[in-house]
């Protein structure tokens, strides 16, 4: 190349003689720049080697002898432990299994813009690997599977992009480990071992949309763990997923923050659960729109906020939770959950929403979203509890028909309610044990129970405006309420 450039530049250089010399010089110095433009072409094309592994050929060392970008196009079934450290390398077809079951079966170790397509790869302490530093995209119908640790895993700020695939029978189906990230779209993630998907250590997923945000939803099933692990200092996008039948939790978002959206939940222990200190935009968009997702048939609490959670929840269906078990449809343990409306919260085997040593706070309208009534009904037990000092304050409720209580305060809890309607349950607000009712106007309707507002135990209390407390069947007010 560099006796190219020394041509070029001397025909370049003026020419004594005539006409003809010089349009020569011209004609050979164009002639010599087309051929350095084929050079530099020919140095960045992508070559293509062929592999068969039945006739007992090596992907390794295909690998090992590419010289710039490389697509290795592999028949049969290989019996080896590739590890892939050179840059622009793709990976079509074959069958992988590892010569040594104790390693990883593919390693990406630090290269970048590695492409493996149309795989199976079977076996191996991770089917695939994408570590220190490395990229790799999997995609074109491939499979993993029956690894001990992870189907794919990318660890100590790797990448791993994900479409298209199954990955099932390993202990975990996907891991983001160590200031990591991974995409995954039109993929399934099942029968594995351990959890479905996991984003872990300062990591990143976004499951269900890829990087421009098209939506690819995944079906994350009947996985022993957990379908989807948020924790220790993570961040994820779900979006879109069918999440079903999974041995632990649907979602867990534990010591990290996830929006969850648009996606189906059931047939788990707890539908979603926002945990240590963990937070969660539950049926909101990053760009504060409305996404709802449908939470039911879980045998435990439909969404949980706990142990100092954060739960921002708005437009969700959460049904038939709880139903062998008698838990609430929405649990708020020592921690905060905001109702922001437009949720439907029905036929729950215990409360409807359930406050323990926490706040709930609804109605707001946080984020721009429009403030709707959030629907609370036909539960098991009552519409809304609050006991233990819990802190409940709601602005655009419905309660209706649930087979105790509409709202249920107790152990010194507080209540403040306003333009909401409570009625068709056994009383419309009990208060117990030292706790208080405030209704400031605009007064809510509390009407249709047998007692509107009933009191019990020492202390207490309710003040304000009582206006809407009407067409109770046994009585409005009970005799043993005090003011404050």
């Amino acid at each position: 190349m560099i006796v190219f450039l020394l041509l070029i530049f001397s025909f370049s250089s003026p020419l004594k003689g005539g006409g003809i010399m010089k349009t020569g010089g011209k004609i050979l110095c164009l002639f010599l720049v087309i051929g350095f433009l084929f050079l530099i072409a020919a140095e960045f094309a992508t070559a293509q080697v062929r592999v068969n592994c039945t006739r007992g050929q090596s992907v390794q060392t295909a690998i090992d002898k590419a010289t710039g970008p490389t697509t290795i196009v592999v028949t049969g079934t290989c019996t080896e432990n590739l590890i892939i450290k050179k840059d622009d390398i793709t990976l079509q077809g074959g069958t992988y299994l590892p010569a040594d079951p104790a390693q990883n079966t593919i390693l990406v170790q630090g290269a970048r813009r590695i492409l493996i397509t149309g795989v199976t790869v079977s076996g191996g302490r991770n089917g695939v690997a994408s570590y220190q530093g490395g990229s790799l995209t999997l995609d074109g119908s491939s499979t993993v599977s029956g690894a001990t640790q992870n189907g794919v895993v990318a660890s100590y700020g790797s990448s791993a992009t994900i479409n298209a695939t199954n990955i099932s029978g390993n202990a975990t189906g996907v891991v983001a480990s160590d200031n990591s990230a991974i995409v995954l779209t039109n993929s399934t993630i099942s029968n594995n071992t351990g959890s479905g998907v996991i984003a872990a250590r300062s990591s990143s997923a976004r499951i269900g949309q890829n990087i421009s945000g098209v939506v690819g939803g995944n079906t994350i099933s009947g996985n022993s763990g957990s379908g989807v692990v948020i924790s220790r200092g993570s961040n994820g996008l779900i979006d879109s997923n069918t999440i079903t039948g999974n041995g632990g939790e649907g979602i867990s978002i534990e010591g990290s923050f996830a929006t969850v959206t648009n996606n189906y939940i059931s047939g788990s222990t707890k539908g979603i659960n926002v945990n240590n200190s963990g937070g969660a935009r539950i049926g909101i968009t990053d760009g504060n729109q409305a996404r709802g997702n449908t939470v039911e048939n879980n045998s435990l609490e439909g969404i949980q906020s706990a142990n100092g959670g954060a739960a921002y929840i708005y437009a969700n269906t959460v049904q038939n939770n709880g139903k062998n078990t008698g838990r609430p449809g929405v649990a708020i343990y020592r921690a905060t959950g905001r109702l922001l409306g437009k949720n439907t919260i029905r036929e729950n085997g215990g409360n409807g929403v359930e406050v323990y040593q926490g706040a709930l706070f609804q109605g707001v309208g946080d984020f721009n979203l429009p403030v709707e009534q959030d629907v609370i009904t036909l539960n098991g037990y009552s519409g809304i509890s609050g006991s233990n000092g819990a802190t409940l304050d709601i602005r655009k409720v419905s309660v209706t028909q649930n087979s105790y209580h509409g709202i249920t305060l107790g152990l010194r809890s507080t209540l403040r309610i306003y333009d909401s309607t409570i009625s068709g349950n056994n009383y419309g607000i009990a208060v117990w044990e030292g706790s208080a009712l405030s209704l400031p106007a605009p007064a809510a309707t509390v009407t249709q129970n047998s007692t509107g507002i009933m009191c019990g135990g020492a202390e207490a209390s309710y003040t304000g405006d009582t206006s809407g407390v009407t067409g109770n069947t046994t009585e409005n007010i009970s005799t043993a309420c005090t003011g404050f």
